[in-house]
């Protein structure tokens, strides 16, 4: 048995009395949603309505667990398979983020469209980032349609399955419907695999406005999977404490699988957990403390428990630059959702708190997220792996271990972890070759890729009926036409 298959860190009662106390804050105080007729539906299910709150007991949630998706397949239009499923940990960078560090200046400055598509076109390459995602929030784009802007270019730059944009509007949220049902039909995705995914976010604490169960009932009626992600702050939109902001931020979930029941009970729904920290200095949210791994451990048992797949932060970190500091923040946060069991794990490209990204840094994370593969793998124990014979014949026969066929295999199989990003000689080879520190081997990576890299076009009447979408969204949205 692997250590991540046995990794615990609550125990099933502490697990359960979080989710007791979930299903109090459900039952007794309720969640606050504006839209009269998602309230209606809830009624109809059983909630209990009080003005604009309602009360959604045990037994409605009971019945809506026994339906949630254990098991989503994705593919790309390489024909790319990625198998979220429970035993499998997914990778996706992380999205929305304003600022980049560019690459010849060093300097942070707000990301472009052209940082955008050469963020898509790196992690296509990167063989540990299973899902791209929206990493940057284009300044040059009108805010009106940024979020369609990017799910198209997503649609046109990346070949793997997509992680898309978080939407928070209904008026792009439809646009960006029928983009994906366009791609889907024209690629002639099968009816159980989708292209992709997206996220919806209610409001801490316990809130959903109407402009969110709007955007809610376009996503999920269309079946597109989506990740709940709930977000509440720490001492400030939920407890102070890591069991009660996760009680918390799990009732908001839950509730988000009720709606989302009502609207599409065929719709798949990820656990999103994304409780955060501040410093209580500044009240600004800090992505890099170890209090973010341990929440999101925790989230991925509460998670398992209730039979949902769940995605999390992992590779985050406060760190402003590729210091120690940067690598010590994502290792710690990203070792123990993964042996903690997470599905998606989340953070690739991030820096300093989720505000600057850069294309080094995903190169860096896609090592890390390799040793932390590596180190969930476990350990493999068995007659042969216990090598006696091997030990027997060198002490008895002479030669070296160097030697045996049995050593040849395991090396080639990767017994012994071998980067491609880290340097593995000696001080004095590293000073011969340069004294490259990771960052200037990640940068030599970067070019290397995006001046061999040939973006594969779409065909093109999709090309043609992108546009179409694209255009109508601009006369409507930014225009007012």
């Amino acid at each position: 048995m692997s250590f991540a298959d046995a990794f615990q860190y609550l125990t099933n009662n502490e697990i359960e009395a979080i989710h007791e106390a979930s299903l109090y804050i459900l039952e007794k105080l309720g969640v606050r949603v504006e839209d009269s007729e998602i309230r209606a539906s809830l009624y109809e299910l059983g909630g209990e309505i009080t003005g604009d709150r309602v009360k959604i007991p045990a037994p409605i949630m009971e019945k809506v667990l026994t339906g949630v998706t254990r098991e989503i397949e994705f593919v790309g239009r390489n024909g790319k398979q990625v198998h979220l499923k429970p035993g499998n940990t997914v990778t996706h960078a992380t999205g929305g983020i304003p600022g980049i560090i560019d690459r010849r200046t060093g300097q942070k400055r707000n990301a472009l469209l052209t940082d955008f598509i050469n963020a898509l076109r790196l992690m296509d390459h990167l063989d540990q980032l299973d899902m791209p995602c929206a990493l940057f929030y284009p300044d040059d784009v009108p805010g009106q349609i940024s979020q369609i802007r990017q799910f198209e270019h997503m649609l046109k730059y990346t070949r793997k399955p997509i992680y898309g944009p978080g939407v928070s509007s209904p008026q792009e949220a439809k646009y960006i419907a029928e983009l994906f049902q366009l791609f889907s039909d024209q690629q002639n995705i099968k009816k159980e695999q989708y292209i992709g995914l997206l996220g919806i976010s209610p409001e801490s604490p316990l809130y959903f406005p109407q402009e969110i169960t709007d955007t809610m009932k376009i996503i999920i009626k269309a079946g597109i999977p989506v990740v709940a992600l709930s977000a509440p702050v720490v001492g400030i939109s939920g407890p102070m404490t890591i069991a009660g902001s996760i009680g918390q931020m799990n009732a908001e979930i839950l509730a988000f699988a009720v709606i989302a029941h009502t609207i599409n009970p065929q719709t798949p729904v990820i656990y999103g957990s994304r409780q955060n920290y501040p410093n209580m200095k500044n009240g600004s949210s800090i992505w890099g403390l170890p209090e973010v791994g341990i929440g999101n451990v925790v989230a991925s048992q509460l998670a398992r428990r209730l039979g949902f797949l769940i995605d999390v932060y992992g590779l985050s970190c406060t760190s402003c630059t590729f210091d120690n500091q940067n690598g010590y923040e994502k290792a710690i946060n990203g070792l123990l959702p993964v042996m903690g069991g997470a599905n998606l794990i989340s953070g690739f490209g991030s820096m300093a708190n989720l505000m600057v990204a850069s294309l080094e840094q995903l190169v860096i994370d896609n090592e890390l997220f390799a040793m932390l593969r590596k180190a969930k793998k476990g350990v493999q124990v068995n007659r042969d792996t216990l090598a006696l014979d091997i030990i027997t014949n060198v002490i008895q026969e002479g030669g070296t271990f160097l030697e045996q066929e049995h050593t040849v295999r395991y090396l080639r199989q990767g017994e012994v972890f071998i980067p491609k990003l880290g340097f593995d000689h000696s001080y004095s080879e590293w000073e011969a070759t340069g004294r490259k520190d990771i960052r200037m081997r990640a940068g030599e990576v970067v070019d290397n890729i995006l001046s061999q890299d040939s973006v594969t076009d779409l065909p093109e009447e999709m090309e043609r009926e992108i546009d179409l979408i694209i255009d109508k969204a601009y006369q409507e949205l930014v225009l007012g036409k």
